[in-house]
């Protein structure tokens, strides 16, 4: 069996080739770098309690963006030692995948550190690009959402993090730890409309948790005001969620009312399905491109921009617990795949980028 890891700046997930194991762990980085050691502590001590034997772990990461380290140069080379010393040193090899599509050992990250940053959604587009040549793999997490055009088995999207910014193959809004200010400038409400408040007062979770899309339970971060509460089930609550939202017009519940909280969510949840229409639209007219696959906890915002472009969107080949660690998946199936190849003496694919990229 073969173990994925993807060490993100607020979760770590984690995927086991035959996907018997399947987890996420909410482990802000920014707050204590220490998180990741205890979470892969655990994450090793559980598989030497169960008697797993996995082969080998292969590691992505984009936990090197947190403000924890000074560069990123510095997060890649701690992430590794952090996961070198827990798995190697209880007797696993591990492997991180690169930006070329590439497995190597831990001490080629002294060469290029960076070859090795914000590589998750390169594992998960890798692996979509085995299944379907053509189609516009869209994964839509708690924080980011990726848009990565495959043609012809190709992946079409830049290396770079800012790169893929520029090209729209990277928007920095996800369905949990988003800033409801940095979507909504202005609200309208009762025919009027408003300027919202520069500050953090409700993010994208509280939204989705009074329009329904996701449960107290899906709600896995911190909530903006979660220290003003005795329990998180409180912090977590539909009713502190609608508190939190009517704050960002510098208002509350008695003020403007359920409503008015309802309204500032669905108009939230326009402004991301509005921002993934516009990048799927540039995708299909860059690459003539008109199905999607899609990933994520956010897989509800891709499929109302699939549906108001009439595009079609495919049946993903993982569930849904699968689709929200997908990267995790992903790594473990490519290292599976690379290892037989080894074992049997035949090449594994490698990943294929267009020239200029």
């Amino acid at each position: 069996m073969f173990l994925g890891i993807d060490i993100g700046g607020a979760n770590t997930k984690i995927a086991s080739s035959d996907s018997s194991i399947v987890d996420s762990f909410y482990a802000p980085l920014w707050h204590d770098r220490a998180i990741l050691h205890d979470v892969l502590r655990h994450v090793c001590a559980r598989l030497e309690d169960s008697d797993i034997d996995i082969e080998c772990v292969g590691v992505v990461m984009t936990g090197e963006l947190c403000d924890c380290f000074k560069t990123r140069r510095e997060g890649v080379l701690r992430i590794r030692d952090t996961v070198s010393r827990i798995f190697e040193d209880a007797g696993a090899e591990v492997e991180y995948f690169d930006r070329g599509g590439i497995f190597r050992r831990g001490e080629a990250i002294e060469e290029d550190p960076l070859a090795f940053a914000s590589t998750n959604w390169l594992a998960s587009a890798k692996f979509v690009s085995m299944i379907h040549r053509d189609v516009i793999f869209v994964d839509c997490g708690s924080t980011t959402t990726d848009v990565i055009p495959i043609v012809g088995g190709e992946i079409k999207a830049k290396r770079s993090d800012i790169e893929r910014l520029n090209s729209h193959e990277l928007l920095y809004s996800g369905v949990l730890r988003t800033n409801v200010a940095t979507l909504l400038r202005r609200v309208r409400l009762r025919g009027e409309e408003y300027a919202t408040a520069s500050e953090l007062f409700a993010i994208t979770a509280d939204a989705y948790l009074v329009l329904g899309d996701i449960t107290p339970a899906d709600y896995r971060c911190e909530s903006p005001n979660g220290y003003a509460f005795a329990t998180e089930s409180e912090a977590k609550s539909r009713a502190s969620a609608m508190r939190r939202l009517a704050r960002v017009l510098c208002s509350d519940l008695e003020e403007i009312g359920e409503e008015g909280a309802r309204s500032i969510a669905v108009q939230v949840k326009d402004a991301q399905v509005g921002e993934l229409v516009t990048a799927l639209r540039e995708m299909r007219e860059r690459y003539s491109l008109n199905e999607v696959i899609s990933a994520g906890i956010g897989d509800f915002i891709i499929k109302d921009a699939v549906r108001a472009l009439g595009m079609r969107l495919l049946n993903p080949p993982w569930n849904r617990s699968l689709s929200a660690v997908l990267p995790a998946y992903a790594v473990a199936k490519l290292l599976e795949i690379v290892k037989a190849g080894i074992a049997s003496g035949v090449s594994p694919p490698q990943t294929q980028f267009t020239k200029n990229e």
